[in-house]
């Protein structure tokens, strides 16, 4: 039988936002995936909901045994992320998005990896996202790579474990892509010299409701803020 872990050897931190009818579900898949071989907590960001979110994170907080940051106002997926970051203290942290579109028994091929690299980022294979989505990320892929040359094929995707040493040094200040988080986390990865691998995960259809960010008419002002972000990123020192 494996040894089970400490409590404070893995964190998984989830940022969410109107959530309501996932997200036990989603925190019941990730409990019956690892209980029986890893000790792990959560951090979970809660993103100034509007529907029930709120309430039922609250009501089964010593179910799941989390530690749960909440506020009204709405931060942003990248201010979310890193206010989460900063009550990290474990030995390795997972960030994942909460919408049902990674699956949670990936992230034992993740955690199998985690000595072989700083940073072990899932990439989405089959991805299932509208044309539009695809053909954005790609070309801003086809730039990114100019711009920095990051190792990875999926450098966007919110599936990422990281040790100690990374989140500590990765705490982003100025969050450059208010929702295009790793991006910018990877970019400034590289630039503090932190290694990678990249480990290929399955990828599914949110599982309620519809994308709360790149709507298709918002796209144009999300790469220009991107594209600015990304420069800022490529000419700052680390």
């Amino acid at each position: 039988m494996k040894k089970k872990l400490s409590n404070k050897d893995l964190q998984i931190l989830l940022p969410v936002h109107n959530e309501g009818n996932f997200i036990l579900k989603l925190l019941s898949k990730i409990k019956k995936t690892l209980d029986k071989l890893v000790k792990f907590e959560f951090i979970i960001v809660e993103d100034g909901s509007t529907d029930s979110t709120q309430t039922i994170l609250k009501q089964n907080l010593l179910k799941f045994k989390y530690i749960l940051l909440s506020q009204r106002k709405r931060l942003g997926y990248s201010q979310a992320l890193t206010k989460g970051m900063k009550k990290a203290s474990s030995n390795y942290l997972l960030i994942m998005d909460s919408d049902g579109q990674c699956d949670s028994k990936d992230i034992i091929k993740l955690w199998k990896k985690r000595n072989k690299a700083d940073i072990v980022a899932g990439n989405r294979v089959n991805r299932k996202d509208y044309m539009y989505r695809k053909f954005f990320s790609n070309a801003c892929y086809l730039i990114y790579k100019i711009l920095f040359n990051v190792p990875l094929r999926d450098p966007s995707f919110g599936f990422s474990l990281m040790n100690k040493k990374v989140y500590r040094n990765m705490r982003l200040k100025k969050n450059m892509c208010p929702v295009g988080f790793f991006w910018e986390f990877n970019a400034i990865a590289l630039k503090k010299k932190f290694t990678f691998l990249e480990v290929n995960v399955n990828h599914k259809k949110r599982a309620s409701g519809k994308t709360k960010i790149y709507h298709l008419l918002d796209l144009p002002k999300i790469a220009m803020q991107h594209l600015i972000g990304l420069l800022i990123v490529k000419f700052t020192r680390y």
